[in-house]
């Protein structure tokens, strides 16, 4: 398996290497998620970055609230690319899953966070 294949669902936060996209906001708990290698978001953040504005380098290092806006342009910036992608490769099945995921959280009254490492 390579190292972009390494993301998978949550339930509650993650310890470890990795950033978690995930249900609510900091305060000690999250709901749940999808989380990802370094290395997988290395590919995600170029679209989290053009869809969020206030998303910086080091966000990755902390907690940045991602608004329903942003959810949404992110998720259509993933598909946007996956369907460029031969359907198997491993950074469509990472994008896919990732913009499925943010398209079930559409409205603004639940928040949405990534949790970087």
């Amino acid at each position: 398996m390579s190292v972009i294949e390494e993301f998978h669902f949550t339930d509650g936060l993650v310890a470890g290497d990795v950033i978690q996209f995930a249900d609510g906001r900091w305060r000690g708990v999250a709901g749940a998620g999808i989380a990802m290698t370094e290395e997988s978001f290395d590919l995600v953040e170029p679209h989290l970055r053009a869809a969020a504005p206030g998303w910086t380098a080091d966000h990755r290092y902390g907690v940045f609230e991602l608004k329903a806006h942003a959810r949404q342009e992110l998720a259509k910036r993933l598909l946007a690319e996956a369907v460029t992608l031969p359907e198997t490769e491993a950074k469509a099945l990472l994008f896919k899953a990732l913009a499925a995921w943010l398209a079930q959280r559409p409205d603004g009254w639940k928040p949405v966070s990534v949790f970087g490492i």
